[in-house]
């Protein structure tokens, strides 16, 4: 059976075939395509019929693609970017009357500041442009961008990944956090203290380093001194409320620190050694670059991040 026989499949369902081999599961991927789970069951269903193969079957650890399945998803992956490509490669996009949907994957700490001046920007400029942002994977992220998982990539990146476009959005200054009760430490920081209190430290993904602990560490080696670790969190937004409730001490972007310091009751202290911002920038895949939406929509996270830094200058 041809796989794009018009009379048997639309490109929701190609969509769908996708994200169910990619997922493995249902549920995951009935909500990645915002859909119910028995929605997408009944497209399995009808899938599963057309191509005359099970293509997920389940397993003791749950379910795996098929092999057939395999074969398809690297033929819609294909037909997909090609259709996406052919779509926006030209013409203009009116942000009042278009509708659009872009999928970006960012850390807590990045969201966090940015992505509430982009949607209520959004809500007035675009109103029927959506977003959903994903936890970051860097070690997926130019597949993801190339696979057409995402649209965009807001994170910094040491080396720039190859291939890609990408363009300077905002600075992350770090800071160092302490509870306001800290037994020793009051309004300032030695070296000394920063190196003997523990610290609770961000982790990416299965114990992956995140570029701020990095940051960190090499800051420390250059001084000829090291920290100790008690605690690794999921997120940069999880620290504040363990430093809060303990002796532990952190290093997060500056603007974390002062959205949870009155909350929590924090103190947010000068780092005692050189810690260089990090700088956060989009990454975008080359086949997107002539889409008149992705061009739009870049200079609309452009135009946020500008403001973003305005608005703490002013």
């Amino acid at each position: 059976m041809s796989l794009l026989n018009p009379k048997n499949l639309d490109l929701h369902l190609l969509r769908c075939l996708q994200t169910l081999i990619a997922e493995a599961h249902v549920t995951r991927a009935a909500e990645r395509l915002d859909m119910t789970q028995p929605a997408m069951s009944v497209v399995l269903s009808k899938l599963r019929t057309l191509y005359g193969d099970p293509l997920l079957v389940r397993t003791e650890k749950g379910m795996v693609p098929t092999p057939r399945a395999l074969e398809v998803a690297t033929q819609v992956r294909a037909a997909l970017l090609l259709i996406e490509q052919s779509i926006g490669s030209t013409g203009s996009f009116d942000p009042l009357s278009g509708t659009a949907h872009f999928r970006m994957i960012a850390s807590e700490s990045v969201i966090l500041p940015f992505v509430p001046l982009l949607v209520a920007r959004l809500r007035v400029e675009a109103p029927a442009v959506t977003v959903s942002v994903q936890a970051p994977d860097l070690t997926r992220a130019r597949q993801d961008l190339e696979e057409g998982d995402a649209d965009f990539v807001l994170a910094f990146v040491r080396a720039a990944f190859e291939g890609l476009r990408s363009l300077p959005l905002f600075k992350q200054r770090l800071v160092v956090i302490a509870a306001g009760n800290h037994p020793d430490i009051r309004g300032r920081l030695t070296l000394e203290q920063y190196t003997r209190y523990p610290h609770a430290c961000y982790v990416v993904g299965r114990g992956g380093t995140s570029m701020i602990e990095a940051r960190v560490d090499e800051a420390l080696a250059g001084v000829g001194a090291r920290r100790s670790i008690a605690t690794w969190l999921p997120s940069a937004l999880s620290s504040p409320a363990v430093i809060a409730a303990s002796d532990l001490i952190a290093t997060v972007p500056e603007r974390v620190a002062h959205m949870f310091a009155g909350q929590l009751g924090l103190q947010v202290l000068e780092p005692p050694l050189h810690l260089p911002d990090i700088e956060i920038a989009m990454y975008w895949h080359e086949r997107l670059h002539n889409s008149a939406a992705h061009r739009w929509m870049r200079e609309t996270m452009r135009a946020t991040a500008e403001r973003l830094e305005k608005g703490e200058r002013s």
